[in-house]
């Protein structure tokens, strides 16, 4: 077959969701970073300004009529358009004083009037007595604002310390740590890319394995997918290998079965073509070597059809009840001429036992030859009663079906127990039959991995007990 509807690779898969995914995730990475050096460049501006103006007010004298400001220790304040300024403003607006960089500030025409304004816009005006605001302010460029409101003593005037601060510097900077942002996220990209595409290699390294066995498996290099695999992947090859095993060996069945009809089948044929026998007598041959044949040819075709392990792992799980309550009832409407003839009546067959969730992981085929063989058994030689039971029991990490059946006849006699499991074999000669029930059962249920125990049913009869693969059925 062609791969007309192949869906992309796993490789493929798991790289185009990093792609996806890597983006968004360095994307928040990068803003997440970039808002945590913002909050502290303001945080770390915010405490200079502050300190600028501890510094201002060190160096601050009132004389009575003018504020005069000696040995400023800001060096920056002395220098013209140094990117630091300093004003001092009244409560009603008047520009009291500004510092000597302050004589020219950029573009403004105004540097007073300028700054009469910014404190007008943050509203300082407003401010009580030792109280301070910082904040960032546009005045033709942008600028880190931070002013306080300061009382001279008690018969100086209130006055409004006002410190300016160019953002250049602050946003070089940024721009510096961004492009670097930016270079260190995308090599971080690449290399997880390169480890994902790596790890991703190394990961599916086990598919890879398995393609290569499969195409040797093709090529009838190898019979089985050879080990060791990752635990995920063990079910998959061991239920391959059941499955391999299940082909070859159903392959060999049908050989064995077709050697064996062949080898079997000569006998009464070569029997009825040679026989001298004429009339009634060769009539009777004929029809004892056609039941012969026909046991025969059931028989084989049973054992050669069964496949259990297979069935079990891509089967469709069989509620169990049904099955055997239609069964029971075929059974109970079928003629019993040698149970009349002993007086016998229609044997109660009690299904009180069977769980109505329990079900077959199997075949449901397989399931019926096996319980109408044992159900007929019983009926064989039950007097008035079978009982019988389903349920469900977890063993070994698994779950298995537990079937019984049993009746009041005179059970099996000691000793007989193996004896009656055997291909043709009967612990009874009274009643018609090639004895070939019992031995299909043992077929099926070996064919499954389950067991068969033979006992004494409390009855007082025969007790077979079956343990096939099961579970309980999941609910809607």
């Amino acid at each position: 077959m062609t791969g007309k509807n192949k869906s992309p690779s796993i490789h493929l898969r798991l790289l185009a969701a990093s792609l996806l995914i890597l983006p968004l995730f360095l994307g928040l990475a990068a803003w997440v970073l970039d808002q945590a050096f913002v909050d502290y460049q303001l945080a770390s501006q915010k405490e200079r300004m502050r300190l600028q103006q501890l510094l201002l007010a060190k160096a601050a004298d009132w004389d009575g009529a003018n504020w005069r400001f000696g040995g400023l220790d800001e060096p920056r304040l002395e220098l013209l358009n140094s990117g630091l300024y300093a004003f001092v403003i009244s409560p009603q607006g008047h520009a009291l004083w500004r510092s000597p960089s302050a004589e020219h500030i950029g573009d403004l025409a105004e540097p007073s009037a300028a700054a009469a304004q910014i404190a007008s816009q943050l509203g300082l005006y407003d401010l009580a007595v030792g109280d301070y605001r910082f904040a960032q302010c546009l005045q033709e460029h942008r600028y880190f604002c931070q002013g306080t409101r300061v009382a001279w003593g008690s018969a100086g005037p209130e006055s409004i310390f006002l410190i300016v601060q160019s953002q250049v510097d602050v946003l070089a900077a940024r721009a510096a740590y961004r492009d670097y942002l930016l270079w260190l996220l995308l090599g971080t990209a690449l290399l997880l890319l390169l480890a994902q595409s790596l790890i991703v290699r190394w990961g599916l390294a086990p598919l890879r394995t398995i393609v290569a066995s499969i195409k040797r498996l093709e090529r009838g290099e190898a019979d089985q997918l050879a080990g060791p695999y990752p635990q995920e992947l063990v079910p998959l090859t061991d239920n391959i290998n059941v499955l391999l095993d299940s082909e070859k060996s159903r392959r060999a069945r049908v050989r064995n079965t077709m050697d064996r009809l062949a080898h079997v089948l000569k006998t009464p044929l070569m029997l009825m073509r040679n026989s001298s026998e004429r009339g009634p007598q060769f009539r009777e041959l004929v029809q004892t070597q056609v039941n012969r044949m026909l046991g025969i040819v059931e028989g084989e075709l049973a054992r050669a059809r069964l496949d259990g392990r297979a069935v079990a792992i891509l089967g469709k799980p069989v509620l169990v009840k049904p099955v055997l309550m239609r069964i029971a009832e075929a059974y109970r409407r079928l003629p019993r001429p040698e149970a009349e003839a002993q007086g016998h009546a229609t044997p109660e067959i009690d299904t009180g036992g069977v769980a109505a969730d329990v079900v077959f992981k199997g075949e449901e085929r397989d399931l019926q030859d096996l319980f109408g063989s044992l159900l007929e058994n019983s009926l064989k030689h039950c007097r008035r009663r079978i009982s019988l039971s389903a349920s469900c029991r977890h063993e070994a990490g698994q779950d298995w079906l537990l079937l019984t059946i049993g009746d009041d006849g005179e059970g099996i006699p000691a000793g007989s127990e193996q004896q009656i499991l055997q291909r043709g074999a009967r612990a009874d000669t009274a009643n018609l039959g090639h004895g070939l029930g019992l031995s299909i059962v043992v077929e099926i249920i070996s064919a499954y991995g389950g067991s068969l125990r033979v006992g004494r049913s409390v009855l007082g009869g025969a007790l077979f007990s079956v343990k096939l693969p099961g579970g309980v059925a999941e609910s809607a």
